[in-house]
């Protein structure tokens, strides 16, 4: 196997740009909890100028009294459920995508694929006629069928592709020990496909955490995740920046907290995942 040699030159060049683009993506957080730690009088001539400043969690203390803690479990609660729903149906939809046989094995999977260039706003008109004539509006588990429903195409198509990377001799061995199919997923597949399983439950888990779209249109304020809870702290006339910017770094917690966590499991599933 012939070994591509690397030169010095371009590890430095790469890990320049790489720094450059991490700065660049870093200042705005830093914006964002800097404004949310300094009073309003102090962050109207620049969150970026320290003289004189004074550090306070005084608009924390504010946002959470003002019951933006209720975003939060909402959020948490929609988040798991849309995530975990999906996960399961996806696993084994995709297991039999690689494993059996169907006359429209091929149709299904491509039509499942072009499912996903369907955007949100296509749909919505409909969706909410549904939702009123089933009595789904301002339902927990309305917007989180949605949201599974949403996620299926791209995690059958994503979990599929690391299905097929996994060889078949595993699944041979396991029929001979008399396993089932079920069996076969549950205690050899599944637990072989464990990072791609996790990655794909960190991307659900985030991309529900952040709708806006679906928040706004099929609940009220009182179920409202924190990406619609944020938009009670914005005022036309009067912004109070700092119970803004506040709300903005709560809401960004947990996202980051189960990244940091799973990333790990995350980019072996990702790298799996392209590789299958």
């Amino acid at each position: 196997m012939r070994v591509v040699k690397v030169s010095t030159k371009y590890k430095i060049s790469i890990n320049l740009v790489a720094w450059i683009i991490g700065v660049v993506l870093f200042i705005p957080l830093l914006a964002l909890v800097m404004t949310s730690v300094r009073p309003f009088a102090e962050i109207v001539n620049g969150w970026w100028n320290l003289h004189n400043a004074h550090f306070t969690l005084i608009n924390y203390r504010q946002v959470w009294d003002a019951g933006f803690w209720r975003y939060i479990l909402n959020s948490l609660l929609i988040a798991t459920f849309a995530t975990i729903l999906p996960i399961l149906i996806a696993g084994m939809a995709a297991y039999g995508f690689t494993s059996f046989s169907f006359p429209i094995k091929t149709l299904l999977f491509l039509t499942l694929v072009a499912i996903q260039v369907v955007p949100q706003q296509a749909v919505i008109v409909p969706l909410l006629k549904l939702f009123r004539d089933l009595h789904m509006y301002n339902q927990y588990y309305g917007i989180i069928l949605v949201h599974s429903t949403f996620a299926l195409p791209w995690t059958i198509f994503f979990l599929r592709n690391f299905f097929k990377a996994i060889p078949k001799d595993y699944e041979e061995a396991a029929k001979i020990d008399g396993l089932s199919d079920v069996g076969i997923y549950f205690r050899i597949i599944l637990p072989i496909a464990l990072p791609a399983v996790i990655s794909v439950a960190v991307v659900q888990f985030i991309f529900v955490w952040q709708d806006l779209f679906f928040a706004l249109t099929l609940l009220r304020p009182d179920k409202w995740p924190v990406s619609a809870g944020v938009t009670t702290f914005i005022s036309r006339y009067n912004p109070n920046w700092g119970q803004l910017t506040a709300a903005g770094t709560l809401s960004i917690v947990v996202p980051i907290l189960v990244y940091v966590l799973l990333q790990k499991y995350y980019m072996r599933g990702v790298a799996g995942g392209i590789k299958g």
